[in-house]
């Protein structure tokens, strides 16, 4: 530029200068020593709303906020004194005032100029009114996500790739005892795990980081007192705009009060369970003696062998209450361990979804919280199932369940069962049926045999993996209904399978999956009920067939 003007007369390297000043999208305003504006473009005077012949002569203190012109002033002064330069040089963001008397920011560079005796300052303006209005509005989003966390019954925090906490909302914070921002920036695990359970959660977050779908999981955190809380995580990854996994998002609920009261469960059943041995000792006692007293009755007169015989019944009866007695606290003390394991998980699921639905209240928002409603029908519909379970063991056992026989067709009755477990089935899995047509009227309990359909229907697909199919078929032979279903899942262990149709019996290889360990057995009892009988083939890793035989006509 300045081999430009040199090569230029200098009316017209002045001329070329006016207009590049005058044309400038920013501000250019110079003054001399006494603070007096000497230069001033089109862009200084549009942005200040005065005109040019306004403001040359003018002093630049009316371009200032009152607080800060006498502050110039002095500036001005103890440079010139002594030639200590604090803004000139560099630029610094500060508030400037139109000819209306509004206020708005403004970033200001100053330069000097020496013009032989002559001294000019030079300050170029940037408007800062768009800029600070953005960041304004970026802050107060920012502070109403905050706002909406905070307000989360749950422990929401955020971790990046490396585990280092990027969020943490104030349920957090009160859990963990620190204070805001205290935590961010901090590793995860290092801080806030207890040292025992750091290997296990490092492993769990790796597995994380590499894609893995791990939804839910429990681990004790570590306040900064050293108090340790159980926490339940629903784990959500966060990807970037390639679909690159940059960390994650982890709701938790704190559930340790909900164990503490587990644990006093079981130990209060374990009490009673030594008491009921207690008891059973003390009645043996009394067995004993009443065959001792017994004994020697048989060598009285004719006239106390009635006595005899009555403390003989009288003895039976005591025998058979306390195995009924033994048998019933063995049934509680399962049902317990069950239903408190069955149970936890689909309400621990409502209660972290209901949470997060209140807190996203954005219309944009809206398939998060279907996603999180779905959650919940389908832990409703899990513990309906449970309980429906316990209805018809109940049942059973009460000898409540009737039977009552009907003419129907069986192609009714597999269409029903059919649209009953479409929303069990799993991504690609698929029920197949074949022999469906050639199976004649039959004359049995509707209702029992529908529900002997759904039990094994929906073991096949619980148990079966995406994309396997579920088979089954229909035939009749020598006057019964056939019927094979047949998956391709899991298997039952060959070490297990004598036990399969006992009440709450559960094979170690499902341990994962929600059951309640009585469909099996409520199924034999409906196969009993029909005059009917059941077999199973099962190989682990390549699926079970299991196969029932029903009498087609009852008279």
């Amino acid at each position: 530029m300045s081999q430009l003007f040199k090569s230029l007369v200098p009316e017209e390297a002045a001329l070329q200068l006016e207009a590049i000043i005058q044309s400038a999208t920013d501000g250019i305003i110079s003054i001399d020593a006494r603070g007096r504006m000497v230069l001033v473009n089109q862009a200084a005077a549009k942005l200040f709303g005065y005109s040019k012949a306004e403001m040359l002569g003018q002093s630049i203190n009316m371009l200032m906020p009152a607080h800060h012109a006498q502050q110039h002033d002095n500036y001005i002064a103890r440079y010139m004194k002594t030639g200590e330069a604090q803004i000139i040089g560099i630029g610094r963001e500060v508030m400037a005032q139109r000819k209306d008397g509004s206020q708005f920011p403004i970033r200001l560079s100053i330069s000097e100029v020496e013009m032989g005796e002559r001294r000019l300052f030079t300050g170029i303006v940037h408007d800062l009114t768009q800029q600070k209005t953005a960041e304004s509005a970026l802050q107060r989003e920012k502070e109403r996500a905050q706002r909406y966390l905070n307000i989360a019954n749950t422990i929401i925090v955020i971790l990046d790739r490396d585990g280092k906490i990027k969020l943490l909302n104030d349920k957090g914070r009160k859990i963990l005892e620190v204070e805001p921002n205290e935590a961010i920036g901090k590793d995860w695990v290092d801080h806030f795990i207890p040292d025992n359970y750091r290997s296990e959660v490092k492993v769990v977050f790796r597995a994380l980081m590499d894609g893995r779908d791990i939804e839910y999981y429990e681990n004790y955190v570590q306040s900064a007192s050293g108090k340790q809380h159980l926490v339940a995580w629903h784990n959500t990854l966060l990807r970037d705009d390639n679909g690159e996994i940059t960390g994650t998002l982890s709701s938790g609920i704190d559930i340790s009060a909900q164990r503490e009261a587990e644990d006093r469960i079981i130990r209060l059943n374990q009490e009673l369970e030594k008491r009921v041995a207690a008891r059973t000792e003390e009645l043996a006692e009394v067995v004993n003696q009443l065959l001792g007293i017994n004994k020697q009755l048989k060598h009285e007169i004719k006239e106390r062998e009635t006595a005899e015989a009555a403390l003989k019944t009288k003895e039976k009866q005591l025998t058979t209450a306390l195995e009924k007695e033994k048998e019933l606290n063995e049934l509680k003390s399962r049902f317990v361990s069950m239903a408190s394991h069955e149970f936890r998980t689909p309400l621990s699921t409502i209660l972290s979804s209901a949470d997060l639905i209140e807190a996203y209240q954005k219309e944009e928002q809206q398939k998060k919280r279907l996603r999180h409603t779905q959650r919940i029908k389908t832990s409703v519909a899990n513990l309906t199932s449970i309980l429906n379970d316990f209805l018809s063991l109940s049942r059973l056992e009460e000898g409540k369940l009737s039977f009552n026989p009907s003419e129907f067709e069986l192609t009714a009755v597999w269409k029903e069962v059919e649209e009953g477990v479409q929303g069990m089935l799993k991504k690609g899995q698929q029920l197949n049926i074949k022999g469906l047509e050639q199976i004649p009227d039959l004359n049995t309990d509707r209702r029992i045999l529908q529900n002997i359909f759904y039990n094994l229907l929906s073991n096949a697909i619980k148990y079966s993996g995406e994309g396997q199919p579920i088979d089954c078929r229909v035939h009749c032979k020598n006057g019964d209904l056939k019927i094979a279903i047949q998956d391709y899942g899991i298997g039952i262990p060959e070490s297990e399978q004598q036990h399969l149709f006992t009440r709450f019996f559960r094979a170690h290889n499902v341990e994962n999956i929600q059951g309640t360990g009585l469909g099996l057995n409520i199924v034999k009892g409906y196969v009993d009920l029909l005059g009917g009988h059941i077999t199973f083939e099962s190989v682990p890793e390549q699926g079970s067939t299991f196969r029932v035989t029903i009498p087609l006509k009852h008279h």
